[in-house]
């Protein structure tokens, strides 16, 4: 009979030598029934590894590993946080970057409350100066800042070396600072820490001041930009309207005329007033004819001087235009007034065109003016009475949940590539 196997079952009477056998067999099927349930258990309560070889330097390696992994890092970072880490205070200003005429509404700025866009540029304009080498190399210059973050009171993990060079300079201070901005409003807010109050609240100033600067630049570069081209308008009809000047005083220097048009009413009043007398005399000269002879002494007086205004008026015409009796050479007052026309013609067309370049530089100027930046500071650095970092007992619990995660995940992991491998 196997192991197993069911004792045989004898039907009819039995006799006393049945009944010895079958007690027999019945006992010895027990005996071996209690042998293998008794090797079972000691293969459960040993985690069925026995059989395996390498139990023993399994579960070695892994008390070694968590304390490679998870005891020593995280007693280090509890000894660091706790007692050796500095300090660090946080100084918080917010402020907002407003034009001086109300930027208009776009279309999503109607339906969304956000600021038109404009505004939301200048305002990522002086956030990304704020973390650029620029604005650092400024605060270098204005309050030495590398100093600041290098100085010995903090701890050798904390502060900066100042062999570095600039670029690894740039990344520890945008670990130093936070700014963002809060929509709808566009309100910007600025966090500085560093080792001591006094120190934040030294560089959020500094930083706000810089800001400013930056402001006021961008507003001067607007401002010469947005006026330049009326200057340079107001400069070209400035020089055309000189030339026209002196081109006028030349032509009146030369001919010795101050107003073509008054001399010439002047020469016709006189020329006229010369007609009439001459017309007099010769109406008095005919009436004497009657009464006394050509050869009369008063006639001869007469006649001598209605030829005398006859020539003073043919002088006076001369003048006025070219006639028989006027020089060729000799410039008349018709071509100085056709002179004088033009030049005057270009003297007021020269300054209506000055007057009008004035005008457009004056309103470039206040459009430039009404236009221009300015950093509305609301909350002003004031220094910090307690420190905000390192967060002691939350980093000490990160690194030690972490180191945690991650021994599990490797003792999971060579747990099943043990058993793929068994």
């Amino acid at each position: 009979m196997s192991f197993g196997d069911e004792p045989e079952i004898v039907r009819g009477p039995l006799t006393a030598l049945d009944r010895a056998r079958v007690l027999s067999q019945a006992l010895a099927d027990a005996a071996r029934h209690a042998r293998v349930s008794k090797r079972s258990r000691r293969f459960i309560a040993s985690d069925g590894f026995q059989a395996r070889r390498g139990a023993r330097a399994f579960r070695l390696a892994a008390m070694i590993s968590f304390v490679l992994i998870v005891a020593i890092p995280s007693a280090g970072a509890a000894i660091y946080y706790g007692l050796i880490a500095s300090d660090q205070y946080v100084a918080e200003a917010k402020f907002t970057v407003s034009g001086g005429v109300p930027a208009a509404s776009d279309g999503i700025a109607s339906m969304t409350g956000i600021p038109a866009i404009a505004i939301v540029q200048d305002t990522q304009i002086v956030m990304n100066y704020i973390e650029s080498r620029a604005a650092l190399e400024k605060l270098e210059a204005l309050i030495d800042i590398r100093g600041l973050y290098s100085t010995s009171d903090a701890d050798w993990f904390s502060r900066f070396n100042p062999q570095k060079p600039i670029e690894k300079f740039v990344r520890y201070w945008q670990h130093m600072t936070d700014v963002s901005i809060s929509m709808p409003g566009g309100i910007v807010t600025l966090k500085v820490r560093a080792f001591t109050p006094e120190d934040a609240t030294k560089i959020a100033s500094a930083v706000l001041e810089i800001s400013e600067a930056l402001i006021n630049e961008m507003n001067e570069r607007m401002n010469r930009d947005a006026v330049a081209a009326a200057a340079q308008e107001l400069d070209l009809t400035s020089a055309r309207l000189t030339k026209a000047q002196i081109a006028l005083e030349t032509m009146r220097n030369d001919t010795g005329v101050l107003d073509a048009t008054k001399v010439a009413e002047a020469l016709n009043k006189l020329i006229n007033g010369t007609r009439s007398s001459l017309l007099q005399m010769q109406q008095e000269y005919v009436t004497q004819l009657k009464y006394v002879t050509e050869t009369a002494p008063q006639m001869q007086a007469l006649r001598s001087r209605i030829e005398a205004t006859k020539t003073q008026i043919a002088e006076l015409e001369s003048k006025l235009t070219h006639t028989k009796l006027s020089s060729v050479r000799e410039p008349t007052l018709a071509a100085s007034m056709t002179k004088f026309a033009e030049l005057d013609l270009e003297h007021q067309v020269a300054e209506r065109l000055y007057a009008g370049a004035a005008t457009s530089l004056e309103l470039a100027r206040l459009t430039a003016e009404g236009r221009m930046m300015y950093i509305n500071t609301f909350v002003k650095p004031v220094l910090p009475q307690e420190a905000q970092y390192p967060r002691r007992r939350l980093m000490s619990f990160a690194i030690l949940a972490g180191t945690l995660a991650f021994w599990g995940a490797c003792c999971s992991l060579a747990v099943a590539i043990r058993n793929y491998k068994a």
